[in-house]
C-alpha cells in the first residue's frame, strides 16, 4: 500500500514570492498518495491556481505548478 503522506495545496498567489498572498488556500487536501496529490495539483493548476505538493512528514515541497500547469 502506498503511503498517504502527501498534501496538495492550491493558492491564488505564487508560493515562492507570496505576491498577492491571501490568508487561506483555495484548495487543500491532506493524507494522499503521492500520485493522487500530484493529480490534484495538476488539475488545479489547469484551472488557474498556483499549486504545490508537500511531503507531510518532512514538509518538503516535491513539486509545484504555475497556473498554466507547468512544473517549476
Amino acid at each position: 500500500m502506498k503511503e498517504q503522506i502527501y498534501q496538495a495545496l492550491a493558492t491564488i498567489h505564487d508560493p515562492r514570492t507570496d505576491k498577492g498572498m491571501q490568508a487561506a488556500p483555495v484548495h487543500d487536501r491532506v493524507n494522499l498518495s503521492r500520485e493522487k496529490a500530484v493529480q490534484f495539483a495538476q488539475q488545479w493548476a489547469r484551472n488557474g491556481y498556483w499549486t504545490s505538493v508537500y511531503n507531510q512528514r518532512t514538509a518538503e515541497c516535491i513539486v509545484d505548478y504555475s497556473p498554466k500547469g507547468d512544473d517549476r
